[in-house]
């Protein structure tokens, strides 16, 4: 309810005339200044019918004021009603029943009054730790949300390397379906799902090559003969490593002494090496005397020299060449030794 329509109920407590017809909204502009609210809001919450005189009072003071007499206002009116009995005075008197009726009810109140005091100060206590349990809240939650936005930039970046590895994983495949596809695939043939599918003819001719390649790298690497030295030997002089087996390798001295037993197989390996070409130098170079004393041998027989001299030149020529074949064959045995 509005303050102006308060107003006008009060007007019609106290039989103010034609207040029935008043609009109270009419009103409301008076309570707008803090003076008129303060009195009008104690008019309205005070103002009754007891305040209110009748005729016979209003016809009584007319007289008094017709006939003369002074009339007590302000302190003298004070004055004289302090000099009144209590006795004078109408006050209503409550028996005993009512009395405890209202302590009763004045009782319940206080309860009432304490009981809700308890569940404002209970209501107010789970609101202040609703409340810091809302700002921890908010904290996890800035918390996850910061933690959620670092593992999608994770999650993105393992996803956009997974893609880049599957496109090049496609990639591979597609062109390695393409080395492998059959030549002579027909239009309406459906061409092979699985590697199994395909032939291998020209793989297993590359592998053929590749070992060729190999074999004849390794003839120049070694020596000729090592092919014959490991079928003609015993299998047992050969051995299996075990790379799971404690290896012997663990203790230092051992390992000292196997390190320089290899370099002193190394060296004795680059000696042997120079001393085959040195003597491969000198096998060409008596090959190519031999070459040059056929080539010219009828020349030397048209010269002044005697038969017997040639022959013992031919003779100490083809001594030199046996020994040399036989430095080559030891050395080559002594290779065989080294590996």
């Amino acid at each position: 309810m509005s303050c102006g329509k308060d107003f006008v109920e009060t007007l019609k407590k106290i039989g103010y005339p034609k207040a029935d017809v008043l609009n109270g909204e009419d009103f409301d502009w008076l309570f707008e200044t803090a003076e008129g609210e303060s009195f009008l809001k104690w008019f309205c919450g005070t103002v009754n019918e007891q305040n209110v005189l009748s005729e016979e009072e209003l016809e009584a003071f007319s007289i008094l004021q017709k006939s003369g007499k002074p009339i007590l206002e302000g302190a003298a009116l004070d004055e004289a009603l302090k000099t009144c009995k209590t006795s004078n005075l109408k006050i209503p008197t409550l028996d005993d029943k009512d009395l405890e009726k209202l302590e009763d009810e004045v009782r319940t109140l206080q309860k009432l009054k304490n009981l809700k005091i308890q569940r404002r100060n209970k209501c107010q206590l789970m609101a202040s730790v609703t409340r810091h349990k809302s700002l921890r809240l908010n904290a996890k939650e800035e918390a996850a949300t910061k933690k959620l936005k670092q593992s999608q930039g994770i999650l993105n970046a393992m996803t956009t390397k997974i893609k880049n590895e599957l496109q090049a994983l496609t990639d591979g495949v597609a062109k390695l379906m393409v080395f492998f596809r059959p030549s002579n695939l027909g239009q309406g043939t459906n061409p092979p799902v699985f590697l199994s599918q395909i032939s291998l003819e020209k793989y297993l001719s590359q592998e053929e090559q590749c070992t060729a390649a190999l074999t004849l790298y390794t003839k120049k690497q070694f020596f000729q003969g090592i092919q014959e030295v490991f079928e003609s030997s015993n299998e047992e002089n050969f051995q299996l490593f075990d790379i799971q087996a404690p290896s012997i390798y663990d203790n230092q001295e051992i390992l000292e002494e196997r390190r320089l037993e290899m370099a002193r197989l190394q060296l004795a390996y680059i000696c042997a090496q120079h001393q085959l070409i040195h003597l491969k130098a000198r096998n060409m170079s008596m090959k190519s005397s031999i070459k040059w004393a056929e080539e010219n041998l009828h020349s030397f027989t048209s010269k002044v020299l005697g038969k017997d001299d040639l022959d013992a030149k031919i003779s100490s020529l083809n001594i030199q060449i046996l020994k040399l074949k036989e430095q080559i064959t030891h050395i080559k045995a002594k290779v065989c030794l080294l590996w």
